[in-house]
């Protein structure tokens, strides 16, 4: 997944990053599952620190690139070699 990489590397544009990778996997009915969950967990990122503080479920850039890798590594675990 493409879009993944470049919401790692593309810290200026994540919001519209993962809003995009969200749009195509809430759209494709046959989604994995590793990648609609990972979908739905990138709705409680919030690059704003003083937001994350008033809500405890919101989570910022390291917990972000550590739900990415996570699902890459389960995806490439998945798929046969």
């Amino acid at each position: 997944m493409e879009i993944l990489e470049q919401i790692l590397k593309d810290k200026n544009n994540r919001s519209s990053l993962i809003k995009q990778f969200q749009e195509l996997i809430w759209n494709d009915e046959n989604a994995n599952e590793i990648l609609s969950e990972l979908a739905y967990d990138l709705d409680f990122y919030e690059p704003n620190e003083e937001w994350r503080k008033k809500e405890p479920s919101y989570y910022g850039d390291d917990r972000l690139e550590e739900e990415i890798k996570s699902a890459i590594q389960k995806l490439q675990e998945q798929s046969p070699q």
